[in-house]
């Protein structure tokens, strides 16, 4: 626990009119909040929404985030807790990406919490659902939980993570990260932010390394663009012998056709012997590679994806989906097969055996 200096008299009248939050802004935040429930395709249902964090707290600054939490339980969503952690990350990741939501000024962060994890008796938390808040905060006694730190720096350590030298658009996945966290590192120089829910996550990450990290990838990425014998390079890719895409090929033609649907051990087979990755983050994080994604309702994002994908789920479901759209499948894990020089055959097999199938999408 870090205890902090009285900073405000009232909470920020941008929120709230006394301890009463604006009736207007309470209706657009629950909104927004249900809009990234959607965009989470969790079975798991919605326990609360709540706001947390400095604009929930005396401790307020003029670069305070609007900390919006989605309060499910990760176990309902799914058996194992990594995978679950990870896809609930990933998809904030995305939802921030695609939509960057602010209120007059103040940039509003979505977050799905685990409905398992507890703060600190001494945090302010307003339930938006409910209308009341489920624990006031004292203006005389400010305090930052370490579970809050955490949970505030969370997204930004999965985001460090994500990001790798080959990562699409990864400059300005860089420079939009470093202006997120130059507002954190803001609440900091003003001098009534300095113990900031959002300056202490700033300083959990520094402590970390993860600062440090994301500094240097920068400078690789720079250096890597700048080598001459680097102007040229495309991803490293993972070779494949032509026989033995052509045996992927006519598994999956059976698949969509319908001939021969695949089942655990089929897929298992595909997945092996395209030396595929199973990840959420898909194209993102393995550009050129063949990946599986698993979700919730069969959504696909190709959004700063820069090439076609053909996708087939676990229905026989095959779509050729190009970069920036959004796409909708019946099953609710995707194969996807990139459409890059090493995987156009294989594609070009597929499209033209199964081109008249209804299971088809162009």
């Amino acid at each position: 626990m870090i205890n902090e200096y009285v900073t405000h008299r009232t909470l920020n009248p941008k929120l709230w009119k006394g301890d009463k939050m604006h009736p207007k802004l309470r209706i657009g935040l629950l909104k927004i909040a249900n809009a990234f429930y959607k965009f989470l395709e969790t079975d798991a249902p919605i326990k609360d929404i709540i706001l947390i964090g400095s604009s929930a707290n005396y401790n307020w600054t003029q670069y305070s985030d609007i900390d919006l939490h989605v309060v499910v339980n990760y176990l309902k969503a799914g058996d194992n807790m990594h995978l679950v952690s990870n896809y609930m990350h990933a998809k904030k990741s995305l939802w921030n990406t695609k939509y960057p939501l602010d209120y007059k000024g103040l940039p509003i962060e979505l977050y799905a919490q685990d409905s398992n994890e507890n703060l600190h008796s001494t945090v302010g938390i307003f339930s938006v659902m409910k209308n009341r808040w489920l624990h006031k905060p004292d203006p005389q006694t400010i305090s930052v939980d370490d579970t809050a730190i955490e949970q505030k720096a969370q997204p930004y350590e999965y985001e460090i993570d994500s990001l790798k030298p080959g990562t699409p658009k990864v400059e300005q996945r860089i420079n939009k990260l470093k202006q997120r966290l130059q507002r954190l590192r803001q609440s900091g120089l003003d001098a009534d932010g300095e113990y900031s829910l959002e300056n202490m996550a700033y300083k959990h990450l520094r402590n970390k390394g993860y600062i440090e990290r994301l500094n240097r990838l920068e400078q690789q990425v720079k250096l890597g663009k700048l080598a001459i014998e680097n102007i040229i390079k495309r991803s490293v890719t993972p070779m494949i012998q032509e026989n033995t895409m052509q045996s992927v090929a006519e598994t999956l033609i059976n698949h969509v056709n319908g001939n021969k649907k695949l089942d655990d051990t089929g897929w298992q087979f595909v997945v092996q012997q395209t030396k595929a990755v199973t990840d959420p983050m898909g194209q993102w994080m393995h550009p050129g590679c063949c990946t599986m994604i698993p979700t919730q309702h069969g959504a696909i994002t190709m959004q700063d994806v820069e090439h076609d994908v053909l996708g087939i789920d676990d229905t026989g479901h095959m779509i050729l989906m190009k970069p920036e759209q959004n796409y909708q499948y019946p099953g609710r894990n995707v194969f996807e097969i990139p459409h890059t020089p090493q995987w156009q055959t294989m594609i070009m097999q597929i499209q033209n055996a199964v081109r008249n199938g209804s299971r088809y999408e162009k």
